[in-house]
């Protein structure tokens, strides 16, 4: 499936974290990402995380580059669903499979 920026521009909410099919106890208010249709994105996560950078799509991949941090390589994760209100992000953390389920506000 291949998915626009102008699908997945706007503000998303994070709404659960689930790792191998348990809920993860964090703060998921903390979690949320804005991306607009030109490329750009904001991260914010726990623990006073955040990025900022550029985004593209290839696909059902999300290609993140943050800029903020000087360390920082581009990152991918797997848009499993994604619909007008919802989006469904499929990431790899230490080899144990996570799903992000966010809303968007």
């Amino acid at each position: 499936e291949k998915f626009s920026k102008k699908d997945i521009s706007g503000n998303w909410q994070a709404a659960s974290l689930m790792e191998e099919g348990q809920p993860l106890k964090v703060n998921v208010d903390a979690i949320y990402f804005n991306f607009d249709e030109n490329g750009g994105y904001e991260y914010s996560g726990t623990l006073k995380y955040k990025e900022k950078g550029s985004y593209y799509l290839q696909g059902d991949l999300l290609y993140t580059t943050d800029t903020l941090n000087e360390s920082s390589v581009e990152k991918a994760v797997r848009i499993a669903k994604l619909t007008p209100d919802s989006l469904f992000l499929k990431m790899n953390a230490s080899g144990k499979e996570q799903f992000l389920h966010l809303y968007k506000k």
